[in-house]
């Protein structure tokens, strides 16, 4: 199996480009599970139950007058007054494949500390299936 290397994997959202990523974790996805146990079961026994397409963060150099910065600072400013939209995430990794997918804004904070350049972790809570395309 071939290693793909991280460098060139870009993001965009709701069709912005976000610039200076540092890092993305993808989303985690987990299966919820329904008890089905009887009392007159030695074993524990489940049911899969629905499919949570999980959370996922970005951390990205921050410059405020970047385009993609500008458009996460305005959506998590606007979050103050209404409740955000999912918005439309792609991540395209390095040997082209892709996940595609609706996430929600839900956290965004910036960080400035001595000897480092201006931070922004961005959360995401992904809505719907993900749908992945390999290369």
């Amino acid at each position: 199996m071939a290693a793909v290397t991280a460098n060139g994997t870009t993001l965009t959202y709701d069709g912005v480009a976000i610039a200076d990523i540092v890092s993305i974790s993808a989303p985690s996805i987990s299966i919820a599970t329904i008890d089905t146990t009887s009392i007159a079961d030695v074993y524990r026994t489940f049911l899969a139950g629905t499919i949570d397409s999980g959370e996922m963060s970005i951390e990205v150099q921050y410059d405020p007058n970047e385009t993609g910065s500008a458009k996460l600072e305005a959506e998590w400013e606007a979050t103050q007054s209404a409740a955000p939209l999912a918005k439309g995430v792609v991540i395209t990794f390095s040997d082209s494949s892709t996940y595609t997918f609706n996430a929600i804004l839900t956290g965004m904070q910036v960080t400035a500390a001595t000897d480092s350049v201006i931070s922004a972790s961005i959360n995401l809570k992904v809505t719907g299936a993900i749908t992945v395309a390999g290369s």
